[in-house]
């Protein structure tokens, strides 16, 4: 009992002493209160002897020692912190020149490597060396002669005469109405001079008036229709197609560019393959193929990821901005409609309205449904793999999707003209929302991440849907064989519905092919594109289409304009601007009506100015005769059948 009361005195006394000694910050001596300073060979009251005859000063002491010879040790890491926070410093405070030393560096080494490349190979190198061209004149429009026309007034004073030059032509009714009957008859007269040796290629002409009559009767508001951005948009759709199917060298590079995009997207392979094995990339064997869910679908997760970071570095936005004030020069649409629209190049009709998210809740009507028409009317560049790998040529993918971008406009402005102001007029006046990541590695992470929930839903959708297909044809399958037809089925009665549309945009080889075509097309509007391009592959493998008739049917089906679209575009918006969510269900149909119609556009226009089509295949194998397992089985067999009766002889 008392060895443990001397503990804890000798506690106390080391806890009471300890507090009188304070350390200086600085220097790390030892300080002492004013009970501290007697003399050493004075003893407090207060200080009792400890164990071995120590007292509770001398203890105190020791410590003190302890404490200051602790704080004035040399620690070899204080040189590497101290060098550490150095640097740190000075690259804060010479950022910028560190910053312009490296891209000057940057730069100087890529101009060598394209003049290096120019006298390698100049055809191979010429696209490159134009691409550069125009970039550097960009800069120096952008940044010296801008500035300059600015500062002189010389823009101001041009845009004012220019106006004053127009103001005469917008009030002469005569002028206006010529150039628009110019503008619908020059295109006219090109499409009857070009198919005077092939009548057949004229039949989509007798479609695209069809379809503009039946818009022009369904219109919300006939008398309130803005004739320009329905005559531009329609316009630019037939420029767009000449551009890259008829013009030579426009349909060259094209080509190249396709290529570029399949050799792009064929990077993901090398995270498929590695990750999922043979069921990304199965053996050469006869009748396996990869499974879908674990190579194709996966490519939205590689485009996800290299779209995140373009849009971190402000390239997307760049490019954007660019496309829409080209298309709000020629067709007059409002700033939010022109930037949906060629977002929808290359985005999702889910990912592109982010792009304006701000500005639906105070969007027009027929904005908002101008916007669900490009949603509808195009496709996202991730989903371009899966097409291609089912059969549809890339070339006709990409001319469709820039094709439907103006033609989608003018549809929507046909169907539902503008009659309220625009809040967002000018293109300029957009600000997009930045990144909110920190540097590219957290884009990459997050844009994967973002993306498994839409790979995710489309492995969902492509379950279901197939399932519930299934389910509706065994059902339909059911009534047909109570009355004696036994190839009754839901695609069956889709064909024989579109078939007079399938038959208008082109398909008029033979009541066979355009049957086939017209079932795929309801497949992929009752259903989705997915699983229509799943079925065309089919048709395409069993050589069931001609060239000309897959061509058309490539360019209808290349769009979101399916039930499930609608679903999730009046899902997204709504979330977007709840308070615009019942205006946005009354719009959702006519705005998907007015989506499939500018695919059908398309896919008219396409039909009259491919005078030859190509022919594509579905990709599967790798190209070198495939292991059959059937005729391997069957060499066995008889290898077993002729050594038993070997046996049964020698037995004999």
């Amino acid at each position: 009992m008392t060895d443990k009361n001397d503990r804890q005195t000798k506690s106390q006394n080391e806890y009471r002493l300890d507090e009188q000694i304070k350390i200086d910050p600085i220097d790390g001596t030892a300080e002492y209160g004013a009970d501290t300073n007697k003399p050493s060979n004075m003893q407090s009251p207060t200080d009792e002897v400890l164990e071995n005859g120590v007292t509770a000063q001398s203890s105190t002491n020791a410590r003190k020692k302890e404490i200051v010879s602790g704080k004035n040790r040399w620690n070899p890491m204080e040189i590497v912190e101290h060098g550490q926070e150095g640097l740190i410093k000075l690259f804060i405070e010479n950022w910028t020149f560190i910053n312009a030393c490296m891209l000057i560096t940057l730069l100087i080494l890529y101009h060598v490597l394209i003049v290096l490349a120019l006298f390698h190979n100049l055809d191979k190198a010429f696209t490159l060396f134009i691409i550069t061209l125009f970039g550097w004149l960009y800069f120096f429009y952008q940044r010296i002669l801008s500035p300059f026309l600015h500062r002189q007034k010389f823009v101001g004073q041009f845009k004012m005469k220019f106006r004053q030059f127009l103001e005469p032509l917008k009030a002469n009714a005569i002028l206006r109405r010529f150039f628009y009957g110019l503008a619908i008859g020059l295109p006219i007269l090109f499409i009857v001079w070009d198919t005077r040796h092939n009548l057949e290629r004229l039949s989509g002409l007798f479609g695209l008036i069809v379809f503009l009559i039946f818009m022009c009767f369904i219109s919300h508001k006939p008398t309130k229709v803005n004739w320009r951005p329905v005559l531009w948009g329609f316009l630019l759709q037939f420029i767009f197609g000449i551009a890259v199917l008829r013009w030579e060298y426009g349909s060259r590079k094209f080509v190249d560019l396709s290529n570029t995009a399949i050799a792009f997207l064929d990077f993901a392979k090398n995270g498929t393959d590695f990750t999922y094995g043979f069921l990304s990339a199965p053996p050469n064997i006869c009748g396996m193929e990869p499974v879908i869910a674990f190579q194709t679908i996966q490519v939205i997760i590689y485009v996800g990821a290299i779209v995140s970071v373009l849009y971190f570095y402000g390239i997307v936005q760049a490019v954007l901005k660019r496309m829409a004030m080209l298309m709000q020069l020629t067709l007059g649409t409002t700033a939010t409609e022109s930037l949906n629209a060629c977002a929808c190049v290359l985005l999702g009709n889910a990912e592109s309205p982010l792009l304006i998210r701000p500005y639906i809740e105070k969007m027009t009507a027929s904005e908002l449904h101008a916007v669900m028409t490009t949603g509808f009317a195009c496709i996202a560049g991730a989903v371009f793999a899966a097409y291609i790998s089912f059969g549809a040529c890339p070339r006709y993918l990409l001319s469709a999707a820039v094709m439907s971008a103006p033609g989608s406009l003018a549809c929507s402005k046909l169907l539902y003209p503008e009659t309220e102001k625009s809040s967002v007029k000018n293109v300029k006046d957009l600000e997009l929302p930045p990144s909110k990541e920190s540097n590219a590695m957290e884009c990459i992470a997050n844009g994967s991440i973002m993306s498994v929930h839409l790979v995710t839903a489309v492995c969902a959708n492509l379950i279901s849907f197939m399932a519930i297909m299934a389910l509706i044809n065994a059902i339909v399958a059911y009534f047909g064989t109570l009355i004696g037809y036994d190839d009754w089925s839901l695609e069956l009665f889709l064909g024989y519905v579109f078939y007079p549309i399938a038959y208008m945009i082109g398909v008029t080889e033979n009541p066979g092919q355009t049957f086939l075509v017209a079932r795929l097309l309801g497949v992929k509007i009752v259903i989705n594109d997915f699983v229509a391009y799943q079925r065309l592959g089919v048709m395409l493998k069993l050589d069931l289409l001609s060239p000309r008739s897959a061509m058309i049917a490539t360019y209808a089906l290349c769009s979101f304009s399916d039930f499930i679209a609608a679903g999730i575009q009046l899902a997204v918006l709504s979330e977007m601007a709840p308070t615009r969510k019942a205006l946005i269900a009354r719009l959702v149909l006519r705005a998907l009506l007015a989506g499939c119609i500018s695919c059908f556009m398309s896919a008219a226009i396409a039909g009259i100015l491919i005078e030859v089509p190509v022919a594509c295949r579905p990709s599967g194998g790798n190209g070198t005769k495939c292991f059959d397992l059937n005729v391997h089985q069957r060499f066995m067999d008889d290898v077993l059948a002729n050594s038993t009766a070997f046996k049964l002889r020698d037995e004999l």
